[in-house]
């Protein structure tokens, strides 16, 4: 991850619906929990998802990786690391750590998207959104 971009962290704790029945969380809550950072940091940068989807702007994802480095267990308290790595006015892309309450690394990914219209057509973000946006990730 990229230390001079600002961060927005997420805190939860591993439900047990999350868990296989060896009380290891399942390798696909871990791209909920990516959408959940991405979300959070959407939020606190002014621009909720739903407020985008409003205005008729969508952010679809095109591309996800995810690297499993220690497993969550059920009940653990996690933190969700989320930053914006890389802007332009056709897309972005996210960079996420889970981590654990001591701070220990239990996995790391990143998303790529494309800015859409509400018909799924590819679009350009309108250059307050992106500026706002830029602003916000600069501001470690």
């Amino acid at each position: 991850m990229n230390p001079g971009l600002r961060s927005v962290a997420t805190s939860l704790r591993v439900r047990y619906s999350e868990t296989d029945r060896m009380g290891i969380v399942y390798h696909a809550h871990y791209v909920v929990w990516f959408e959940i950072g991405r979300t959070e940091y959407c939020r606190e940068a002014g621009f909720p998802y739903r407020r985008m989807e409003e205005s008729g702007l969508l952010i679809l994802v095109t591309g996800l990786e995810c690297r499993f480095r220690a497993p969550a267990r059920y009940d653990d308290d996690i933190r969700i690391v989320s930053r914006l790595s890389e802007l332009a006015s056709r897309g972005l892309a996210f960079e996420y750590e889970i981590r654990s309450d001591e701070d220990r690394l239990l996995a790391e990914g990143e998303t790529r998207h494309v800015f859409a219209d509400a018909s799924g057509r590819p679009r350009r973000a309108p250059e307050e959104i992106v500026s706002a946006l830029d602003r916000f990730r600069s501001s470690a």
